[in-house]
C-alpha cells in the first residue's frame, strides 16, 4: 500500500516536470501564483483538512469553528482556486490557527505533502484521492479519515466484484469514514475494512443556524427590507416562490401560462436570485409579459405589485428561503443542482431539475421526507410549472426530528474521530 501510493506521487512529479512548458501559458501562471500562496508551517498543528470545492469546504467548516473555539491548530489544503476566499475570510478570522496550503498540481516535487504537512489527523473531503494526499496517509504517525463519503455516481461499480476489491483497497488506507447518506452508511458496513461513523450531513447544524439569525441578517444586508416583508407577508407562505441559484435555462418556467397569470393578478409572489448576478432575466421575462423590479444595494424601498422581483444582493439567500415556502433550485438542467439542503432546513418545499444524480443532499430528502422535494423529470415539465407544485401540508415532525439529530452528532462524531485517531 504504502509502495504504490509513493510510486504514483512519484509519478506525478516527474509528468509536473514534463510538463514544465505549461507554467509559461496563462493557465500555467495563474495555478503556479495559486500554489505559491502557501504559508509557512504552523507549530503543534493537529488536524489537517483538505477540501476541492468550496461546497466541501463548507461541509467541514462546522468542524473546523469547533476545533477552533478550542484553540487548535489546523492545515486546510484546497485544491481549487474558487476556495481561495472561503479560505482567507477564514483564516483572517484565526490567523494564528490557519495554515493554507494550495494543493501542489502544477509545482508538486517527489512526496511534497508527506514532508511539508505535519498534521497527525488527515482528514479528506468526499473522495479526493489525489495521489500526494494518500502518500501523506500513508506516513506511520498519521491517521486518515473521510467525511461526506458516498458512493453516489458508483453504485453500479460497487455491485461488481471488481467494483468492490478496488473500493476496498482504496479505503483500507483510512482509519474511519463518515457516510454522506444512510444508505452509504449501509454500503461502506458492506464494504469492511474501515471504521464506519454515522452518517452526517455536515452543513445542517450551519444552515440551522443561517435560518435563526435570518430576521437580523436581512435587516443589515437587504435594504429596506421591512418594506419588502410587508409585501410578502400579503402571500400566504405557500403561494411565495422563490428561485434560488438560477441558471437561464431554468427560467422556461415562465412559459407555464397559469404561472404568468398568478403573478399578474397577484395570486404568487415569485422572488429570483440568480446563480450570477447580473440582469439576463429582465430580457428573458419580458418575453412572456412579465416585468421584473431589480432590487440592489441601491433599491429605495418602493415595491411595484404585480411583479417578478430579482434579488442582486450577496449573501441573502439562505435566509430567504426561510420566509417562501416553494424554492426552486437551479442547476438541475445542467452540470448538478445547487444546494436543496438550504431551503429543506430552512422549512420551504423544493423544486428542481433532473440532475441529481450527484447530490447526497437529495437523496438525503427523499430518504427523510420524500414529499418535501419534487424533481422534475425534463424541460418540457419545467413549462408544466404548476402542475408539479405540492398540494399538501404534510407534517414535518420528520424533517424536524432528522435536522436535530444531524445537530446532535455534529459534535459527537468529532469527538469520536479524535478517540480513533
Amino acid at each position: 500500500m504504502l509502495i504504490f501510493w509513493r510510486v504514483l506521487d512519484l509519478i506525478h512529479a516527474i509528468l509536473v516536470l514534463i510538463a514544465t512548458p505549461l507554467r509559461f501559458t496563462k493557465w500555467g501562471r495563474g495555478r503556479a501564483e495559486f500554489e505559491a500562496l502557501r504559508d509557512e508551517e504552523i507549530p503543534g498543528a493537529e488536524w489537517c483538512f483538505e477540501v476541492s470545492s468550496e461546497g466541501e469546504f463548507e461541509q467541514v467548516k462546522p468542524w473546523l469553528e469547533i476545533l477552533m473555539a478550542r484553540d487548535v491548530k489546523v492545515e486546510i489544503v484546497f485544491s481549487s482556486p474558487s476556495v481561495l476566499k472561503a479560505v482567507n475570510q477564514f483564516k483572517d478570522r484565526f490567523p494564528s490557527q490557519v495554515r493554507r496550503y494550495p494543493l501542489p498540481l502544477m509545482t508538486h516535487t517527489p512526496w511534497q505533502l508527506v514532508r511539508d504537512l505535519k498534521a497527525p489527523r488527515l482528514i479528506l473531503c468526499r473522495y479526493d484521492f489525489f495521489p500526494s494526499l494518500m502518500s501523506r496517509a500513508t506516513v506511520s504517525d498519521v491517521t486518515a479519515g473521510v467525511v461526506w463519503a458516498s458512493f453516489v455516481g458508483k453504485r453500479e461499480k460497487l455491485k461488481r466484484t471488481s467494483g468492490r476489491y478496488l473500493f476496498r483497497y482504496l479505503y483500507s488506507i483510512f482509519r474511519w469514514v463518515i457516510p454522506a447518506t444512510q444508505l452509504d452508511e449501509v454500503l461502506f458496513k458492506r464494504l469492511g475494512n474501515v471504521d464506519v461513523l454515522p452518517s452526517l450531513e455536515m452543513r445542517v447544524p450551519q444552515i440551522h443556524q443561517r435560518v435563526a439569525r435570518a430576521p437580523e441578517t436581512l435587516l443589515q444586508k437587504f435594504p429596506h427590507w421591512n418594506q419588502f416583508l410587508a409585501q410578502l407577508e400579503k402571500f400566504p407562505k405557500e403561494k411565495r416562490l422563490i428561485l434560488g441559484s438560477f441558471w437561464p435555462v431554468d427560467l422556461a418556467m415562465f412559459k407555464d401560462s397559469e404561472l404568468v397569470s398568478d403573478i399578474k393578478q397577484q395570486k404568487r409572489m415569485v422572488t429570483m436570485v440568480p446563480h450570477q448576478l447580473s440582469l439576463e432575466a429582465v430580457e428573458i421575462l419580458s418575453k412572456v409579459g412579465l416585468e421584473v423590479q431589480v432590487i440592489d444595494a441601491n433599491w429605495q424601498g418602493k415595491v411595484e405589485p404585480s411583479k417578478v422581483y430579482l434579488i442582486n444582493l450577496k449573501g441573502v439567500l439562505c435566509e430567504l428561503y426561510s420566509v417562501c415556502g416553494l424554492a426552486y433550485v437551479g442547476g438541475g438542467f445542467g452540470r448538478s443542482i445547487h444546494s436543496v439542503m438550504e431551503p429543506y432546513v430552512a422549512g420551504a418545499h423544493v423544486i428542481c431539475g433532473p440532475r441529481t444524480h450527484r447530490s447526497t443532499e437529495a437523496e438525503n430528502i427523499l430518504s427523510i421526507s420524500s414529499q418535501h422535494l419534487v424533481i422534475l423529470p425534463d424541460e418540457v415539465a419545467l413549462e408544466s410549472f404548476t402542475k408539479y407544485l405540492p398540494l399538501d401540508t404534510e407534517s414535518v415532525s420528520k424533517r424536524d426530528e432528522w435536522i436535530d439529530n444531524q445537530i446532535r452528532r455534529l459534535g459527537k462524531s468529532l469527538d469520536a474521530v479524535e478517540k480513533l485517531c
